[in-house]
């Protein structure tokens, strides 16, 4: 094998360097992957994902605001029991609290720091009756009520799904029965035409020998 001349132009110049060239196979067009091949999904970005998030949480929102709209008052008796047990808090912490007020120039002073944090008790366990108990009882009421709905809805599809049907089949029974009308129509209309030919062949056939009658007596009367 030569040695290459290292005193050439593409060795010695500075300006001008080879270049590589690309190898045939990356000109092959690619083809689509298999059946059995998987593509991995896009990666979404930090704030794509906080996007699609936050639409999630506006939709359930939204949603929320319409099942609390339709059915705020649950008609269960859970519901009334804990709405009541709700009132009588309220109530007894707005007397605990009048009758501290009312026990401050009273000895000894301690009753009236008693009915205040008994008061403080009250509206504690008031809230906590509202927005635990009473929310939880309302949402799973509202999930009962949005499966109905839901299940009413199925049921209404099912039926158009089954009106359509039947009226389809009653059409295509309306379309074929004028073709079997016609048919039975026109069976009749043979019927009928065959009668009249037998008709017409047995009054030419009664009409022959009247025919071949008028020859004889005019010959019996032409030999008279």
């Amino acid at each position: 094998m030569s040695q290459r001349n290292p005193m050439n132009e593409r060795y010695t110049s500075e300006s001008r360097r080879g270049v590589t060239r690309k190898s045939a196979a990356s000109a092959k067009p690619k083809s689509k992957a298999g059946g059995t091949v998987t593509v991995g999904t896009v990666k979404k970005t930090p704030a794509e994902r906080k996007a699609a998030q936050k639409a999630a949480r506006k939709q359930e929102q939204q949603r929320q605001r319409e099942l609390d709209q339709k059915y705020y008052k649950p008609d269960t008796e859970r519901y009334k029991k804990l709405r009541r047990v709700w009132w009588l808090s309220l109530i007894g912490a707005i007397v605990c609290v009048c009758g501290s007020w009312a026990l401050r120039g009273v000895q000894p002073e301690w009753l009236a720091i008693v009915c205040l944090f008994l008061a403080y008790a009250l509206i504690i366990f008031a809230f906590y009756v509202d927005f635990s108990k009473i929310r939880k009882e309302r949402r799973a009421y509202q999930e009962r009520m949005a499966a109905l709905e839901a299940e009413d809805e199925k049921a209404a599809r099912k039926g158009a799904a089954a009106k359509k049907a039947a009226e389809k089949a009653e059409a295509e029974e309306e379309k074929a029965k004028p073709v079997v009308q016609s048919r039975r129509g026109l069976g009749a209309r043979r019927k009928k035409a065959q009668e009249a030919e037998a008709a017409k062949l047995a009054a030419a056939a009664d009409e022959a020998p009247e025919d071949g009658a008028e020859p004889s007596e005019q010959a019996k009367a032409a030999s008279a």
